[in-house]
């Protein structure tokens, strides 16, 4: 299995807890602060950095447990 490298706002929700809506404006300003178009997507690092966390804590989140 590999890496989680892309991420969408149902991602971001699953990690966050927060709504849906919500999420989806976090990925409208990674991709505005980002200079990304609308069709372009969101990498972990990009929302780690959003959140000012290790991109290793996202990807350990969406790891199936015993992984490694």
């Amino acid at each position: 299995m590999r890496d989680k490298v892309i991420m969408d706002a149902y991602d971001v929700q699953a990690f966050t807890r927060y709504s849906m809506g919500h999420c989806r404006r976090i990925i409208r300003k990674i991709k505005e602060c980002n200079a990304k178009q609308k069709h372009q997507k969101v990498t972990v690092e990009e929302v780690s950095e959003y959140f000012g966390i290790n991109p290793e804590q996202v990807r350990s989140f969406f790891r199936p447990t015993g992984w490694k």
